[in-house]
């Protein structure tokens, strides 16, 4: 049974932006990786249960909450979660921390910008429909902070192009396309789809379409007019 040492992290960062790995504290407490449930069985119920998250390498992540340990913007108390990255024979590679927000979701992995490494979303705030998200990039045997999303999750559509959609009433979303720059998420354009009168129009962020290799033109053809 494979130990990791549970980090006395505390608040080591006031938000993603500021965000740095932590070093490893001294606690004496051993847990057992193995009897974390996994995040993607649990059902949040009013504060999020201690959990991991296993990658396909045999690599472990894991999740530890604690109630009202941070503040957000207008000063309300929010969870805020130590992570670990433990190597398969259970030695930690990586300690960082983050905050769980509002959101009744739990954290998850994902490929998000299609780079072949997988990559972490931390919940932030759950609307409606659409939920904010910390998103950490992998980058070689680290995790970076890259930014926050809002939408119903995100997916990488080819190009080094990332896309997240977000719904803004019952017919209307608003899809926003994100590539990473030295692992920092950059919007470059959204495209908005109204589907009680079919219309859909792309926008331009500061020259974004150019960066993208798409003119305005281009980027209509394939986002508003293919079927």
């Amino acid at each position: 049974m494979k130990l990791y040492r549970k980090p006395m992290l505390g608040l080591c960062l006031a938000s993603l932006v500021a965000a740095t790995a932590c070093a490893d504290g001294d606690d004496a407490g051993a847990r057992d990786i193995a009897v974390l449930p996994d995040c993607g069985a649990l059902d949040y119920d009013g504060t999020h249960a201690d959990c991991r998250l296993a990658f396909e390498d045999g690599r472990q992540m894991v999740f530890d909450f604690t109630a009202d340990a941070a503040s957000d913007e207008w000063g309300e108390r929010i969870e805020s979660v130590d992570i670990t990255l433990a190597g398969a024979e259970g030695q930690v590679l990586q300690t960082f921390a983050d905050t769980a927000g509002r959101s009744f979701s739990y954290p998850s992995l994902a490929d998000v910008d299609g780079d072949g490494d997988i990559d972490l979303l931390v919940p932030q705030e759950t609307g409606n429909v659409n939920t904010t998200s910390h998103v950490w990039l992998q980058d070689g045997a680290q995790f970076i902070a890259a930014g926050s999303i809002s939408g119903v999750g995100i997916d990488p559509v080819g190009g080094g192009l990332m896309a997240v959609h977000a719904r803004s009433s019952a017919a209307e979303w608003e899809t926003t396309y994100y590539i990473a720059r030295d692992n920092r998420l950059i919007g470059l354009f959204s495209v908005s789809t109204d589907f009680s009168d079919d219309s859909c129009a792309v926008n331009d962020w500061d020259g974004g379409l150019a960066e993208a290799g798409m003119t305005l033109d281009d980027a209509t053809a394939r986002f508003c007019d293919a079927d």
